[in-house]
């Protein structure tokens, strides 16, 4: 099976092409117009050549430098030596006019040439039959025998048939008394080759056909080169591709000049970033949710173990007691966190709902102190108008997820403070502690973090699940918002609310 013409042998053979016709086209035509232009050249040359014969041979006859007229007119054609050419006596015909005379007669004894009575002399056969000749003879008797008034235009010239060249023919004087038909017209008839015009028209030819060959070559290597060009980008955005294909994300084309090929790789570069980028977020996806389902699967061994000795301590009587105590923080513990899941999986899946009203989030705040496990010791502080269209559930929870964990991991004074901020309201939640250690800084609101137990005083329920700051940051952000984490005395979370109501994205949460 024969292999197909690659890119670059396509734009070669068609550049190769583009170059071929219109050279040949135009060598053609000027083959042409060359060559019309030496057969001019030739017939000027010829008539003049022949108008020079012709004087010659009509001034001898009128002198009579020989016994007839027919041979006056033959020695001084013969003499000239340029042309083959015929000498005719012409014959009346009876009318008034005059036609082709018959053959020379017989030589006389004496084996005299041409005969005292010759029609005809010359050095060259006639191209034409005998009952032709009457015909092309006739064309000659135009030019006259005025010798004062003959000149290029008077002179007839007709291709010769079945040879390449011109008849020109011119009346040279008239016959006298020794001739065969005294008083008629002599004509003479010169034969002009057109050899030269063919050899010049060949040496045209071979010229323009070298230089078209020279230009097709030339073409060819310039297309070969061209081509060349062309296929290096489109061969590396190929290979590019395909390294690309088998998981080099980093690869990328040069960009080089400001063409349409640069463009290519513009595009090609664009394309690649996005993808690596999609394929990046994926792959950390992944894992986030690889490692998300290794940590569900650890946080639900311990309340599923201590549920499982539980059940078997409630078939005793006497451990029966204790079981019942252990198995209600074990459940809420449980329900807790399988709620956190179902709303970490609808704001994974963007099907979290929010429900926004005009709130003021210093009363929302002064709620959430209310109803914490130590609301003395606690201080709030408002400054300003901090009302704000938010989802009050979700808002909420955010606040008591960092008014709780101030309470449980840092220490007394516990200082929530709202205030406005332009557009925007920000709540501030700071306590005494010790504060998150600087290695947890960074992930602190990654899911499944936790701090120290043993970490400062500790109030309230047991430690959480680790989900709750990875919610509240998620709860922020569905407002448009932003949570924080400082590293200070203390820890202090900052939470910042835009005030007015958001647009519904595509693809995002619904909005109402």
């Amino acid at each position: 099976m024969r292999r197909p013409l690659g890119l670059r042998g396509r734009i070669a053979v068609t550049l190769v092409l583009a170059l071929s016709l219109p050279s040949l086209v135009l060598s053609a035509l000027g083959y042409l117009v060359l060559r019309d232009r030496a057969e001019e050249g030739f017939r000027s040359q010829a008539l003049s050549s022949a108008l020079s014969d012709f004087t010659s041979a009509a001034n001898s006859v009128r002198q009579g430098i020989r016994p007839t007229a027919l041979l006056s007119a033959n020695e001084a054609l013969a003499v000239r030596k340029f042309n083959p050419y015929l000498v005719y006596s012409m014959k009346p015909d009876g009318a008034g006019g005059f036609t082709a005379p018959g053959p020379n007669p017989p030589y006389d004894e004496s084996g005299a040439w041409p005969g005292p009575l010759a029609t005809s002399v010359g050095t060259f056969a006639m191209p034409v039959a005998p009952e032709a000749l009457p015909g092309l003879l006739g064309r000659f008797l135009d030019s006259g025998d005025n010798i004062a008034l003959l000149d290029e235009h008077r002179l007839a010239a007709v291709p010769a048939p079945g040879r390449p060249g011109l008849l020109i023919g011119a009346v040279v004087g008239r016959q006298g008394p020794a001739d065969r038909y005294p008083g008629a017209p002599l004509v003479a008839v010169e034969f002009h080759s057109f050899a030269p015009v063919a050899a010049e028209a060949g040496f045209y030819l071979v010229g323009l056909l070298v230089v078209s060959t020279v230009t097709v070559a030339v073409g060819a290597a310039l297309a070969w080169l061209v081509a060349g060009r062309v296929q290096r980008p489109v061969r590396a955005a190929g290979t590019a591709a395909h390294a690309f294909g088998e998981g080099d994300l980093a690869v990328r084309l040069p960009v080089d000049g400001r063409d349409e090929l640069a463009d290519l790789s513009v595009s090609f570069n664009r394309m690649a970033d996005r993808l690596a980028e999609t394929i990046n977020h994926l792959t950390r996806y992944e894992e986030r949710q690889r490692r998300f389902v290794a940590d569900v699967s650890h946080e639900l061994r311990t309340p599923t173990a201590s549920l499982l000795a539980a059940a078997a301590a409630l078939e005793n009587p006497s451990t029966r007691d204790d079981a019942a105590a252990l198995i209600t923080p074990q459940l809420r513990r449980l329900a807790t966190l399988t709620e956190d899941l179902l709303e970490i999986s609808r704001l994974d899946s963007s099907e979290a709902v929010v429900v926004l009203e005009p709130v003021d989030l210093a009363g929302l705040v002064a709620d959430v102190v209310a109803h914490s496990d130590a609301p003395t010791a606690c201080r709030l502080l408002a400054d300003g108008d901090t009302t704000a269209k938010i989802d009050p559930r979700r808002i909420h929870g955010v606040i008591t997820n960092l008014v709780s964990n101030a309470l449980r991991h840092g220490a007394e004074p516990v200082e929530v403070s709202v205030r406005a901020a332009g557009p925007d309201v920000v709540v501030r939640v700071a306590d005494a502690g010790p504060g998150v250690p600087e290695e947890l800084l960074d992930r602190v609101f990654d899911r499944f973090v936790r701090g120290d137990p043993a970490r400062g005083a500790g109030r309230g329920s047991a430690p959480g699940n680790g989900l709750g700051l990875a919610i509240a940051r998620e709860n922020a952000r569905l407002h448009r918002g932003t949570l924080t984490v400082a590293a200070g005395p203390g820890a202090v979370f900052t939470l910042t609310v835009p005030r007015q109501p958001l647009a519904a994205d595509e693809d995002g949460p619904a909005v109402t």
